[in-house]
């Protein structure tokens, strides 16, 4: 039966039915995003397995070591990158209070909450996005090659490095990108409006709560960690056709890694604002109702 069905077929897979192609093509989209999600969560937990083993032998380089190298060139080249959106970030804030002509006194509080709130975890998140897929995925895929045995590489603690390194380093270039925007709408607001320096402060001060930069640490290290989980699985997995040119390859990787870290920030600042900022009464509207001391 095998035979003959092969043989009409010209050894070729049988041809789906016109009807059923959506619903193949569905529950083929469905089954490889499960299996990436699953990869995905391997290697994290793979990561998780080794920051808890700590040093791998006693001649390699330890943990932390190899983490403190990633954070500095991830904190060398996002420091400029950050800056230089939330400088958009900054003067685009302070602005809409002068267009808008209403509440000018609280632009402080406007550029400094908003940053703190949401902006500035979510700018910074996506900048990295963009950022570090392009060094993880290949740098990865370079050492798998490499390798006198791929099976023998130890690619957890590969990830478990880069994984520590983006969770430390979005949180500092959030607050980074914090005061870069507050900089930033603070000059644009005296050049503009003629605000004076102290009520902009004052009014930031007024309006700043302490949890809001709690928010902005905890947003920060769930950012980093989505971000460089899916850069590292792909870095890791094995070519699915290894005859394949390795730079088209490679470039696809990145950017699915990167879209994939997109989409995750803002599915996790959605859930964010929905389960902290919405459904918690602390984190609600201060704006308008300044807390008293």
């Amino acid at each position: 039966m095998s035979t003959s069905t092969s043989a009409n077929t010209g050894g070729r897979a049988p041809e789906i039915p016109g009807l059923l192609a959506p619903i193949a093509w569905v529950g083929g989209l469905v089954v490889g995003a499960l299996t990436y999600l699953g990869a995905t969560a391997m290697v994290t937990a793979s990561a998780a397995g080794a920051i808890v083993a700590g040093r791998d032998d006693e001649e390699g380089e330890t943990l932390r070591h190899a983490a403190t190298h990633e954070l500095s060139w991830m904190l060398c080249a996002g420091f400029p990158l950050v800056g230089l959106v939330h400088v958009a970030m900054g003067s685009f804030l302070s602005m809409q209070a002068y267009f808008g002509s209403t509440f000018v006194d609280g632009t402080g509080a406007v550029v400094g909450v908003g940053l703190l709130r949401n902006l500035a975890s979510m700018m910074t998140g996506l900048t990295l996005a963009g950022l570090l897929p392009g060094r993880i995925v290949p740098e990865l895929r370079r050492l798998r090659r490499d390798a006198a045995d791929p099976s023998a590489l130890r690619g957890g603690r590969l990830a478990a490095a880069r994984m520590m390194a983006a969770v430390a380093a979005t949180p500092l270039l959030s607050l980074w990108g914090c005061v870069v925007g507050t900089v930033v709408g603070w000059k644009s607001s005296e050049a503009l409006m003629g605000l004076s320096t102290d009520m902009y402060f004052l009014m930031l001060v007024r309006m700043l709560w302490y949890r809001d930069v709690v928010g902005v640490v905890v947003k920060g290290v769930l950012f980093g960690l989505a971000i460089a989980a899916p850069a590292c699985a792909e870095g890791l997995r094995r070519d699915d056709h290894p005859e394949a040119d390795p730079i088209a390859a490679t470039s696809s990787a990145v950017v699915r890694a990167a879209c994939l870290g997109m989409a995750a920030i803002l599915l996790l600042n959605m859930t964010w604002f929905l389960f902290v900022y919405h459904a918690v009464p602390v984190y609600g509207p201060s704006l308008l109702q300044p807390p008293t001391p």
